[in-house]
């Protein structure tokens, strides 16, 4: 677990305001139009500096420039779309309120589904669960409590702060293999536990997946996925580095 450590950041409330926020409405190109589905607009999440993250010693797949903005459509939870990320070069404009739903009254003024929090990025360590690893536990000769130590390892740094991250490993709630479920979400492929075969090709392919964004609940902002769960968006390296954000997959847990 030590020697597969990577650097993560820490989405913290910032001292001095900049472009990154969570929650709010989202500060987008003029050329940008609202994202919806079916005519049912998404909620926006979170929009990030890619150089701010860079220059925190953010992950070394993302593009060194350029925003990113998050949308989620909480009627998709299941599908790989549920939050859908989107990448931009252009400058950003004003803030920019929600559209009505097709056929609700065009004048009608929305406010944002979330408060507005401002961040900043603060680097901690992360490191891989056992289920990231793919440890089969009854293949170990540890006591309880050793078990238990190393379940509880990759939230340690984190204490009790909440964990809107960019980069590193999930953060787990359920027991799930997250870079195993993304390659099959992608393909199309039903989940392993309703009886797809892990082939050679599907776990050498999963390895390409990682973090990039975890969003917590979040009472202040008044985000609650699921039951105080979290949202996990993953996109492949080699995606990201060619700066394609179009194919990312999100996961979703709950307690």
């Amino acid at each position: 677990m030590m020697r597969m450590a990577r650097p993560t950041l820490v989405l913290a409330p910032a001292k001095e305001p900049a472009f990154s926020k969570v929650g709010g409405n989202p500060e987008l190109p003029p050329n940008l139009a609202w994202p919806d589905d079916g005519g049912r607009p998404r909620t926006f999440v979170a929009q990030i500096d890619l150089a701010a993250v860079r220059s925190c010693g953010g992950p070394e797949w993302l593009p060194f420039t350029g925003r990113l903005y998050a949308f989620v459509d909480e009627m998709r939870y299941g599908f790989a779309d549920l939050v859908r990320v989107i990448s931009v070069d252009e400058p950003f404009g004003p803030a920019v309120a929600p559209p009505p739903r097709i056929g609700g009254r065009a004048d009608r003024r929305l406010a944002a589904a979330f408060p507005e929090r401002r961040i900043a990025f603060v680097s901690y360590t992360s490191l891989p669960s056992l289920d990231w690893l793919g440890i089969d536990l009854s293949e170990l000769d540890l006591s309880e409590e050793e078990l238990d130590a190393l379940a509880e390892a990759p939230d340690a740094p984190f204490g009790d702060e909440l964990q809107h991250r960019i980069g590193g490993y999930p953060s787990e709630i359920q027991d799930e293999q997250m870079a195993i479920s993304c390659e099959l979400m992608r393909r199309g492929l039903p989940p392993e536990y309703e009886g797809t075969e892990i082939t050679p090709p599907i776990e050498r392919a999963s390895k390409q997946w990682r973090l990039l964004l975890q969003v917590d609940s979040d009472p202040a902002l008044k985000m609650n996925w699921g039951d105080g769960g979290r949202l996990y968006v993953f996109i492949r390296e080699k995606d990201a580095l060619a700066g394609d954000f179009s194919r990312t997959v999100t996961i979703s847990q709950t307690y």
